[in-house]
């Protein structure tokens, strides 16, 4: 909450707001969906939450996780699970042994890690990879297929992200900086870690990432990902041209 607090002093001096990123798809993306219902699993949400100081050191804070995971799955039911297309099962953790709990583990660090590059040389201006927006063809590779030894499936959904909340501290900071940008034009605030969510989805079978879409910094104030709102308003932007009932 305090950072947002922040957030909307620089929107007020500055107009930021939010831009639609566009959907980044595999070229079966568009016939994926015409045979047949899929189903689709949805695995646990990675989102990493920090907690900022005024001195810019970023403490994880791991046990907002777990609220976050069950508001992201609640919502993700309430918007796709009405689609003629798909039908949404939520994987439990508690059924898997240690070693599948492993394996999830490294999946779902694998997707974070290729998701970010996807947003870094597809969606960055200056650094975009101008064959990758041509040729959308980022996989995960096929040991993915083991998942579908716990849970049949034909996809997975990912969804991965990062987001900082502010201390005191910092949002004095924040404020005496804004006041500063207001009037040089420049803001610096050392140590902050850019919020972004991806979600995607990806072949049970391939690995292949078939669609894939971002919201984030600086384009899009994310918001607190702990409240049920602001999960629901995010989970609608991220799927919202997701799948055609018609």
């Amino acid at each position: 909450m305090l950072k947002k607090m922040y957030a909307f002093l620089i929107i007020a001096f500055f107009l930021v707001g939010c831009a639609a990123a566009p959907i980044r798809k595999n070229s079966r993306f568009d016939s994926y969906f015409q045979n047949g219902e899929k189903t689709v699993s949805v695995v646990p949400v990675s989102i990493k939450f920090y907690k900022l100081t005024a001195g810019g050191v970023p403490e994880q804070m791991d046990e907002w996780d777990i609220q976050s995971d069950a508001l992201f799955k609640t919502a993700i039911m309430e918007k796709l699970d009405s689609s003629r297309k798909i039908k949404i099962k939520i994987l439990d953790e508690d059924t898997l042994n240690s070693d599948l709990k492993t394996f999830l583990d490294e999946q779902t660090g694998l997707y974070r890690a290729v998701s970010q590059s996807i947003i870094a040389h597809t969606y960055m201006e200056g650094n975009i990879f101008p064959l990758k927006l041509k040729n959308f063809d980022y996989t995960l590779g096929p040991q993915l297929n083991r998942i579908n030894d716990f849970i049949p499936c034909d996809t997975i959904l990912f969804i991965s992200g990062t987001t900082t909340y502010w201390t005191g501290g910092r949002v004095f900071l924040g404020v005496c900086g804004a006041l500063l940008g207001a009037a040089t034009g420049i803001v610096v605030l050392p140590g902050d870690v850019p919020d972004w969510v991806s979600a995607a989805l990806v072949d049970s079978k391939t690995g292949d990432i078939i669609w894939f879409r971002y919201m984030g910094a600086p384009n899009c104030q994310i918001g607190d990902l702990r409240d049920k709102k602001t999960v629901s308003k995010t989970v609608n932007y991220l799927f919202r041209e997701v799948i055609n009932n018609d």
